[in-house]
């Protein structure tokens, strides 16, 4: 099992390379992928930034919730440009890890039902943080190169 100070690393490293694609983003801010599908594969940068901003909160909410804390209000930010989705991204970040800085071994052992997930625990659901980051970090980076 994962520790606590490992599925926080594993959660800074994607933000870190999340946000290192995120501001290479201004060319690509609002154009669509050259061969866009349906969904989250024919977001522009914008709102691939939105999402990830929203998804934190949603994160942080849901696993605040499980563990009977308090946690963030979630949002759905809009941002006008990527030194805005940058700074609202790290604003969101923050309210993320202000829920799941220092949790116990016992507290991400937690189980409990989560909308989207099913039942899951804390710790499946920081490891799943991560893999959006990085699988969304992919998405910017196919914007930049296409």
């Amino acid at each position: 099992m994962a520790s606590p100070a490992d599925l926080n690393a594993n959660i800074q490293n994607a933000l870190n390379g999340y946000l290192d694609e995120l501001k290479l983003a201004a060319p690509h801010w609002e154009r669509a992928p050259a061969a866009s599908g349906e969904g989250e594969e024919a977001w522009n940068a914008r709102q691939v930034a939105e999402h990830i901003a929203g998804a934190a909160t949603f994160f942080g909410a849901g696993i605040a919730s499980a563990l009977g804390v308090p946690g963030p209000e979630r949002r759905q930010p809009q941002f006008a440009d990527v030194a805005d989705a940058v700074a609202g991204t790290g604003s969101a970040h923050q309210a993320l890890m202000a829920v799941v800085d220092g949790l116990s071994e016992e507290q991400i052992a937690t189980e409990f039902e989560a909308p989207r997930f099913g039942k899951t625990s804390v710790m499946n659901l920081m490891g799943i943080v991560a893999f959006h980051l990085n699988d969304h970090a992919g998405q910017l980076k196919k914007l930049r190169e296409g």
